[in-house]
């Protein structure tokens, strides 16, 4: 797992401008774009509990404040808390002859236990539970009572305020000689006709909720510190900590002995959407236990793959050799070209150049891929590359992936100045890069590499569309080459 924490060295330049690895970028295959974690809508299919995977409506999970009934966390550590079970000896019974015990058989109770400090529910108090699953006793909160009133009376006051709206609208719009509705024109209003027939206003309800509602002063008057409160010898060991205060905050427990177990909270299952095409990106199983996707259109299935094996230290004003190694994972013949980014072609199409504008203006501090040379992306302020491809567009064919070679160790080594090695879907490339002269000593090598690659499109065309499949699509990529020498 060391891969885990080594900086992202190839970075893709998303649709919005986006520079990510593309282990978390996505691909839409009918809008034909990359997309990112910005550039899609995020849609919760369903909730479950991750310790117990009990799955449950969003209409449920609302109604549980979205946490599970039977699992808790410790409120000490915060690892999941697991029921224990002891036995317990019976009462004896009163007037039992001989202190004879009728009922020999030992009772099985439930606690719940933490193995990670020890802690138990034992330790506050907590009596207990003659039933492993639930039953265990909740908390009251006790300001419950004010914040209901708080929820009625800002319910009443928007019930208000959308009376008071609807009316401004009809007035409005009222013409003389026109009525919007039978009540405009009789002059009956619906109040009036429920007053008639004997029925209780619609509003009245919520004009009494809010002529009782009371609000809350300040008082000047503030409760005086014990005596003995700066005397008095503190144990940190028996004083809660500020996390575990904030994780309950009806209670905000001060003391260790006031800890009580913490509901557990709900995960969810989400399903990505392109903003664009409104095309589902991702889409998992419905059941909490598979870990199975019925769509997943990840850009690691479907955009070519760049690593770097090994490069020349960078020194300004000089040429240097860098190692790639590019991996096809479509089931297809893929083209390869390898060029500078500002050789890609310019976009002619209208429309195209409509949709970039309109993705420029609803992204924050964005801009789109370099695909303009006269425009200035945005990644380019934070990340300018001093590295640049030499020579012309270097052009390879990567043929489709075969999971069967993935198991075949010999490589074909071929006597090329570009291609080093063929394995499979993957092949080595030695690429002629050079530094700018102006570049500063020990800053950060960035190439800026573009792809030209063929792409064979399996979805099948809409109705009245044009069935192509084949496609020439674009993608650049920032390679981290270490620092200028």
């Amino acid at each position: 797992m060391a891969y885990l924490t080594q900086p992202d060295y190839v970075r893709y330049i998303c649709t919005c401008g986006q520079l990510k690895p593309i282990t978390s970028l996505y691909f839409c295959r009918h809008c034909l774009k990359i997309r990112c974690g910005f550039c899609i809508c995020h849609e919760v299919d369903s909730h479950y509990c991750p310790n117990c995977l009990e799955n449950m409506p969003s209409s449920e999970a609302r109604l549980k404040k979205n946490r599970c009934s039977s699992c808790f966390d410790c409120p000490s550590c915060y690892h999941t808390l697991s029921t224990r079970a002891s036995l317990v000896q019976p009462r004896q019974q009163e007037g039992a002859g001989d202190g004879k015990v009728e009922n020999k058989h030992q009772k099985k109770m439930y606690y719940l236990a933490c193995f990670n400090c020890r802690w138990t529910s034992r330790d506050v108090g907590i009596p207990d539970q003659p039933v492993a699953s639930g039953g265990w006793p909740e908390r009251p909160n006790p300001f419950a009572t004010q914040i209901n009133q708080l929820l009625e009376y800002y319910k009443a006051i928007a019930l208000q305020e959308k009376q008071e709206k609807i009316e401004k609208e009809r007035k409005k719009f009222a013409i003389r000689g026109k009525y919007l509705t039978l009540t405009d024109k009789t002059g009956l209003t619906g109040a009036m006709a429920r007053n008639i027939a004997g029925l209780p206003s619609s509003d009245s309800g919520s004009s009494s909720i809010i002529a009782k509602f009371v609000p809350s002063q300040a008082s000047a008057e503030v409760e005086e510190l014990p005596e003995d409160y700066f005397t008095k010898e503190v144990n940190l060991n028996q004083i809660t900590s500020m996390p575990q205060r904030l994780l309950s905050p009806e209670w905000q427990p001060t003391d260790v002995s006031r800890l009580h177990p913490i509901a557990k909270l709900l995960s969810v299952k989400r399903s990505q959407r392109c903003r664009e095409c409104d095309h589902n990106l991702t889409k998992p199983e419905y059941n909490p236990g598979s870990i199975k996707f019925k769509i997943e259109l990840l850009a690691f299935y479907h955009i070519p793959e760049v690593k770097i094996i090994s490069y020349e230290p960078m020194k300004a004003g000089e040429n240097s050799t860098v190692l790639l190694k590019l991996s096809n994972p479509t089931a297809h013949e893929m083209t390869l070209c390898l060029m500078n980014p500002e050789d890609i072609p310019q976009v002619d199409n209208e429309e195209e150049q409509l949709e970039s504008s309109l993705e420029k203006s609803l992204t924050l501090d964005k801009e789109s891929a370099p695909c303009k040379p006269a425009a200035a992306p945005a990644w380019r302020r934070t990340a300018a590359p001093c590295v640049r491809a030499v020579g012309p567009p270097v052009r390879v064919a990567v043929p489709q992936r075969d999971d069967a070679a993935e198991y075949d160790d010999d490589a074909t080594h071929d006597a090329n100045d570009v291609i080093v090695w063929r394995k499979a879907n993957k092949l080595g490339v030695r690429l002629q890069v050079a530094t700018e002269a102006g570049a500063a000593r020990g800053g950060a090598a960035l190439l800026a590499l573009a792809l030209q690659y063929s792409y064979r499109n399996t979805v099948p065309p809409a109705a009245n569309a044009p069935n192509q499949r084949n496609h020439i699509l674009y993608t650049t990529a920032l390679l981290s080459l270490g620092n200028v020498a």
